[in-house]
């Protein structure tokens, strides 16, 4: 058994999105994670004029995933508060403003089903809306809006050995309609998304993960080419690996998801770390002491 496991955690620093192009030398400063829960798949939102960071929330006592937040006071970020928690696993919140409310849309494949969060109290209080897929694996899922039209990008993990990205049109009342016939990409070194689209030098840039041989490998950038009913197209810019950024922790192994705003940029890593309280429940799962 291993004692040293992987551990994420959310990092983040004061430059504009798009910045990781050309500043690799500013480092980046680690959010602590609590003896219970570790943070990954960060995501910015501002409202009111307050900088809120959405994350996944790994409980490490039940092994699952909840979404909660952080506030920036204009120095640091506030301690985690988990707002939206489920009896599987969530993860990925994606965060958006449709028609004046506020959404989340998780990855929720445990549960084979793809829905939406509505802010009833922003930040703390959320409803689950309809079902907006069912009975289809699919991480983290994310939004696109141009000129005037959305697009929703989704990940299908149902094949361990075919995994697909899939694109939608979103309709004005909330209704998908598959793009094409076929998936988008199958590429492990860029197809599963990582993070919000944003421009960049008048491109349009998406963001997505490299997992050839391993899960978040590094964080990939590519412009986009073409995006119609009839398919899309991208370019291949950029390729963030642990080794291109500055953090103040030592055996980075990894990142997957890159978010910003207009004054900051947050990232997720992670790192070996030794866990004895992840090691203590699959020592009593091994021995029938808990499910």
């Amino acid at each position: 058994m291993r004692l040293f496991l992987r551990e994420w955690q959310v990092a983040y620093r004061k430059k504009p999105q798009g910045s990781i192009f050309s500043d690799k030398t500013t480092p980046f400063i680690a959010i602590p994670n609590t003896r219970r829960y570790t943070a990954a798949d960060p995501f910015l939102f501002t409202e009111n004029g307050t900088t809120y960071l959405f994350a996944e929330l790994y409980d490490k006592k039940d092994g699952l995933g909840k979404l909660g937040y952080a506030v920036y006071d204009g120095e640091r970020f506030s301690p985690w508060k988990i707002v939206i928690s489920e009896p599987y696993h969530l993860s990925y919140p994606n965060i958006f403003r449709q028609k004046g409310e506020i959404y989340i849309v998780p990855e929720a494949s445990a549960d084979n089903t793809l829905y939406a969060y509505k802010a009833v109290s922003f930040p703390d209080q959320w409803e689950k809306c309809e079902p907006i897929l069912t009975g289809r694996c699919l991480v983290d899922t994310t939004f696109w809006d141009k000129d005037g039209k959305r697009w929703m990008f989704t990940y299908d993990i149902a094949s361990q050995t075919s995994k697909k990205l899939y694109l939608y049109t979103v309709d004005k009342d909330g209704r998908l309609e598959q793009c094409t016939d076929t998936c988008v990409s199958s590429d492990d070194a860029s197809a599963r998304p990582g993070g919000n689209f944003f421009q960049y030098k008048k491109d349009w840039i998406r963001v997505s993960q490299d997992c050839t041989g391993d899960y978040g490998v590094a964080v990939v950038f590519s412009k986009v080419l073409a995006c119609s009913e009839e398919g899309y197209a991208e370019e291949r810019l950029l390729r963030i690996s642990p080794k291109d950024v500055r953090i103040n922790r030592r055996f980075l192994s990894g990142l997957h998801t890159y978010n910003a705003n207009d004054e900051m940029e947050v990232i997720d890593f992670h790192v070996i770390d030794f866990d004895p309280m992840t090691q203590v429940r699959r020592i009593m799962e091994k021995l029938g002491l808990r499910k």
